[in-house]
């Protein structure tokens, strides 16, 4: 740090960063790190003079778990010097906020910056509630929105976030004492509080949002629930794959679809047609959300509906954005199924979740605008405006997209060895990944992998158990574009040794599971109609047959020969499918448990560590080098115009 505090400003901060927490765990507050807050405090620079700096949430940060550190140090004297500029640029605007900042390897802080500094209240807080904005996002007029108060509350007009909106709050205080006032309403954006203490500021913002709350609820019962129908899961299982292949012509989407009461009775009203133009529920949602949702009352017309809506979305990008501009995906981003709830699409499960979310809170919104005036957003040209911010622009930049990333991909035996490894690969190149094992231990690897794993614990040679699974890929994610048929069994044995018992567990996991899980996601594939990818790990005892391998090797000899079909008839639909020979891989992996690898090197008369390295390079076969194989098949860029073939990974067999 390149400045410091001393105990008491300290304390403050403490005080700032708790009820900060309390602000962001209400998702009507503060939803996906919306909202900001901030305290002035003093500080000593590194040669000890003492400066009023703003500490001010800095920009991404998520208020439900924010900590000292989240907040930006601000010096106060220069960023109060914006007070006698009348405009300011973006460009302008980002070089003068890090010009301000007292250290420069803070996070970049909140655009609100300004509105913070100019309220002169030791504390500030700042939300997106709810409940304010479904009061402003309506034809009410200022007097008739601040008199629903008992304290009194100034109510501005919406001005984009930043500078502008600053200079015009500031413009619009010099000609009244804000000390009159409680906080402020900014129309169709949000609710600032302040006060001299933590609390008093936090306080003030509850019971500001409660008024308008209650005001609401006295007209408004909230969203109609309604359950979803079991035979319209069993069509939308059906007809997520196709979607999502739909959506993902130009780019792979993951899906979220929800179904749940609140999702299915909006789908189901009559205001569910009519809100698709009206905007989110704030602005800050443009981003990701878009100004329209796509409305859908018949699944049969769904290809035809979304060609529309891409279409219109290009002619109004034509009318409201510069040239030079970047489109956006123009697809859309958030669909209201009648009957069914709401679908939401993105390059990552995170991103979809998010979208879910936002189009939920703009739902109610919409709702209770509804209820109370008539809806009224801001104009199509401003909604662009915030779309293409510069501002925001330059934060989606910064966002390095994996090739990868919008796939979704299964790795079976997933709970050790090559799986967990390859899973954990997987990840790490933007891939939704999906672990499966019949080891419940899976779990455990998946939250060790982090929260872009996830786990399903099934037999693979159980169709039921296989079906199940599927589903639920389908249900969360909308699809699959991956599967590295990883899972398989072993117990050597001499072929005159070996007993029908252990023949068929070896046919049923090696040859039957690895059959059905192959066909299930081949059905899938095909729905979808964006190709898809398929990898069975087979090792070299096919082409290269070991003692005591009889039952291992015949069962896995129907996997390569599995996947010469897949190749075959898969190519039409762009399916491509190939092999992996790996040879010998110890590390993590529980078929050389139980003495295999000890018993294997005895026969041979060599110590294990030679059996390790029993290859012409003489190296250890790691699983990081089958996961490195099997993550490249998988990009067009590199394995493309590559199938049904087969890669050894054995260090070079004697």
């Amino acid at each position: 740090m390149k400045f410091s505090l001393d105990e008491n400003e300290k304390r403050m901060l403490d005080k700032r960063v708790k009820t900060s927490r309390y602000l962001g765990a209400d998702e009507n507050l503060v939803l996906h790190g919306g909202g900001n807050t901030s305290v002035k405090l003093k500080v000593r620079n590194m040669i000890g003079k003492e400066v009023p700096a703003l500490f001010v949430k800095s920009s991404g940060s998520n208020l439900a778990t924010i900590s000292p550190e989240d907040f930006t140090a601000i010096d106060m004297d220069h960023l109060l010097e914006a007070k006698l500029l009348k405009s300011m640029n973006d460009e302008d605007m980002s070089s003068f906020i890090r010009s301000c900042m007292l250290d420069q390897d803070q996070a970049f802080p909140s655009v609100e910056v300004f509105m913070h500094a100019f309220i002169s209240s030791r504390f500030v807080d700042h939300s997106h509630a709810d409940f304010i904005v479904a009061l402003t996002n309506t034809e009410m007029d200022d007097k008739e929105i601040s008199d629903i108060f008992n304290e009194k509350i100034l109510v501005i007009p919406y001005v984009q976030p930043g500078f502008q909106l600053a200079r015009y709050f500031l413009d619009t205080i010099e000609e009244k004492d804000l000390s009159n006032f409680a906080g402020v309403i900014l129309r169709n954006h949000g609710l600032f509080t302040w006060g001299n203490s933590a609390s008093e500021s936090y306080d003030m913002h509850i019971k500001i949002v409660k008024e308008a709350q209650d005001f609401i609820q006295s007209k408004w019962n909230g969203v109609k629930l309604s359950s979803l129908e079991k035979k319209k899961e069993e069509e939308m299982i059906e007809f997520l794959p196709k979607l999502r292949g739909l959506l993902g012509k130009k780019g792979k989407k993951i899906l979220t679809w929800d179904s749940s009461p609140e999702a299915v009775g909006f789908s189901l009203s009559p205001d569910a047609g009519k809100f698709c133009s009206l905007g989110p529920a704030t602005p800050d949602m443009l981003v990701r959300m878009k100004k329209n949702y796509l409305y859908i009352d018949d699944l049969s017309k769904t290809e035809e509906m979304i060609a529309d809506f891409v279409e219109a979305y290009q002619e109004e990008f034509k009318r409201f954005v510069s040239p030079e501009r970047s489109m956006h995906d123009p697809s859309p981003s958030v669909m209201v199924l009648k009957g069914y709830g709401i679908v939401t699409a993105a390059p990552t499960k995170r991103e979809a979740d998010i979208l879910r979310d936002e189009a939920i809170h703009s739902f109610r919104v919409a709702s209770a605008a509804k209820a109370i005036s008539k809806n009224r957003f801001i104009s199509d040209q401003q909604c662009y405006d915030m779309e293409y911010w510069p501002f925001q622009e330059a934060k989606l930049a910064k966002i390095k997209r994996s090739e990868l990333e919008g796939f979704v991909g299964l790795v079976t035996g997933a709970a050790s060895g090559i799986g967990k490894v390859t899973l954990a690969r997987f990840s790490k190149e933007g891939i939704q990944g999906i672990g499966s094992d019949i080891d419940p231990k899976i779990s455990e690897v998946c939250k060790e992998i982090g929260n872009k794993a996830y786990p399903l614990n099934f037999d693979i040679s159980s169709e039921d158990a296989v079906r199940q699974a599927f589903r639920d890929i389908v249900r969360n994610f909308g699809g699959i574009d991956v599967v590295f048929n990883n899972a398989g069994y072993l117990k050597p044995s001499p072929l005159d040794e070996t007993t029908i018992q252990d023949l068929r567990k070896h046919v049923e996991i090696n040859s039957i599971g690895t059959f059905i899980v192959t066909r299930e996601a081949f059905k899938i594939m095909k729905k979808q109609g964006t190709g898809g990818s398929f990898v069975f790990n087979v090792t070299k005892n096919v082409t290269n047959p070991g003692d005591g391998m009889m039952s291992y090797g015949t069962s896995k000899a129907f996997a390569a020969q599995l996947s010469r079909y897949v190749a075959l008839e898969g190519g039409k639909f762009g399916i491509r499918s190939n092999v992996v020979n790996p040879d010998k891989i110890f590390r993590e992996s529980r078929i050389w448990e139980g003495g295999v690898l000890e018993n294997r090197a005895k026969a041979k008369g060599i110590t294990p560590e030679e059996y390790k390295k029993g290859n012409l390079l003489r190296v250890e076969v790691l699983p990081e080098h089958v996961a490195n194989v099997v993550v490249e098949l998988i990009k067009d860029d590199v394995f493309g115009a590559t199938t049904g073939t087969m890669i050894p990974i054995d260090g070079g067999i004697k």
